[in-house]
């Protein structure tokens, strides 16, 4: 580990190769934390080159050694959530995206601590089924969201899935256009959304106008 983080000062790919090392002396003894460490820090490392692929490759490697430490399960969402964030923006996964999403919203229910942030998984898991192009279904998802958690039924991220979809089948940009900014007014949307957004408002009969914010981001309007 002391190699890779030295390496790392003048060339990650060689710290990768230590750390890599590490992970199999680790895994030998059992020390499955340690583990997920180390696959997590090569995953930023990846990150930190735009090898989004391989990034997400290892953020699910570090989820899959923190889920056999049992003092490790808040780390384990991190980079379960991370993992399906790259392969849903990178690989398309969609579906195996929304399943992560929902998987960790209902375990989030499950916590005095975390519920709240269950919103926002469902959030993820909605546009994802909105990106996929089937309403229906997108619908009868964020139907099942209520019956999880019957706050999220007059949430504000329940009406912006809602009016989303709506514009979507009505085809309607300027609706559209409305609703992302006046949810972002609130609630500042991340750039993973905001990737997706422009994904969904891209498929609708309009030409985007594209147009990047001071912080490399899209303009959605």
């Amino acid at each position: 580990m002391e190699a890779g983080n030295i390496a790392k000062k003048y060339d990650n790919m060689e710290a990768i190769k230590y750390i890599e090392k590490a992970v199999n002396v680790y895994a030998s003894i059992g020390r499955f934390s340690y583990c997920g460490k180390c696959e997590r820090n090569i995953a930023e490392i990846y990150e930190d080159l735009y090898e989004y692929n391989s990034a997400a490759q290892h953020y699910n490697k570090a989820a899959y050694y923190f889920e056999m430490d049992e003092y490790s399960k808040s780390v384990y969402t991190q980079c379960i959530v991370k993992y399906a964030e790259l392969t849903s923006q990178y690989n398309r996964a969609y579906e195996e995206a929304i399943l992560i999403f929902e998987t960790e919203a209902k375990k989030a229910l499950k916590s005095t601590l975390l519920q709240y942030g269950a919103k926002d998984y469902y959030i993820k898991a909605g546009i994802l089924h909105v990106v996929i192009g089937d309403m229906v279904n997108a619908k009868i998802a964020i139907e099942k969201y209520c019956i999880e958690d019957p706050r999220f039924l007059n949430s504000r991220e329940k009406k912006f899935l809602d009016n989303i979809i709506t514009a979507v089948n009505e085809q309607n940009v300027e609706d559209f256009e409305e609703t992302v900014h006046e949810y972002d007014k609130i609630t500042k949307l991340d750039k993973w959304k905001i990737f997706f957004l422009y994904h969904i408002k891209s498929k609708l009969n309009v030409e985007p106008n594209v147009e990047l914010a001071a912080d490399g981001t899209v303009d959605l309007t």
